[in-house]
């Protein structure tokens, strides 16, 4: 698999929420023109930055993709003091409330990155760095012209696998059952993704409100879990 590139590569930068300290939002810094600021010789805008940072402390990296309100985010952190998690949401209003959540709880291992999940894995996450990845009932966008709006595809598949350490885990969840199937037709065509639980149940026995309402609706789940090979 080949790496990515954006047509039109910007400058950005990483900075956190005025009001909500755990909050940490993916920005692009503009010009005179109040215009996004090209990068050099359009190339990514890479940085060396310590994921750590956003913590009080240094523990091993797990990231949960879409984390919504922070259901899972906040249930798993306090199941799980040994590690700190960061939560991705691209809703600045949703990541700002699961944001909010964490501060009430005094949750220190946990945190937000408010922003575009790619960039944020391409450019700031370094190689061999994180223990997991979690993705659970992302927006199917059911209809056939909406699917290439779906975030689980080759170029997150891509940064995952050269983010991840060798053994570590993606937890993968979803109620759609024609997404679950693309989901495993792109999974299985990377050899270095390795499915070692096709029926998983729920994580650390945490259910999302998503989970919970579709259970209630009767609609079936489909969770499987892969190691990261390489």
């Amino acid at each position: 698999m080949k790496d990515w590139q954006l047509k039109h590569e910007f400058k950005h930068k990483l900075i956190t929420d005025r009001e909500i300290p755990h909050v940490w939002h993916l920005v692009q810094p503009i010009d005179e023109k109040i215009k996004p600021i090209p990068t050099p010789n359009n190339q990514p805008d890479k940085k060396d930055f310590d994921l750590n940072s956003m913590f009080s402390s240094t523990l091993p990296i797990e990231i949960e993709i879409g984390s919504g309100k922070g259901g899972f985010l906040v249930e798993y952190s306090q199941k799980r003091p040994e590690i700190n998690i960061i939560g991705a949401e691209i809703d600045t209003k949703v990541g700002k409330y699961a944001g909010g959540r964490i501060g009430r709880l005094h949750l220190k291992n946990a945190a937000m990155m408010r922003g575009d999940l790619l960039i944020f894995l391409r450019d700031y996450v370094k190689d061999n760095s994180i223990e997991a990845f979690h993705m659970y009932f992302p927006d199917p966008w059911p209809k056939k012209k909406q699917r290439k709006k779906r975030l689980l595809k080759a170029e997150l598949l891509f940064e995952m696998l050269r983010c991840a350490k060798v053994g570590g885990k993606f937890y993968w969840g979803t109620d759609f059952g024609e997404y679950n199937e693309e989901a495993l037709e792109l999974l299985k065509a990377d050899s270095n993704y390795q499915c070692v639980d096709n029926s998983a149940s729920a994580t650390y026995g945490i259910q999302t409100n998503f989970e919970k309402k579709f259970i209630e609706e009767g609609r079936p789940i489909y969770r499987s879990i892969w190691e990261f090979s390489k």
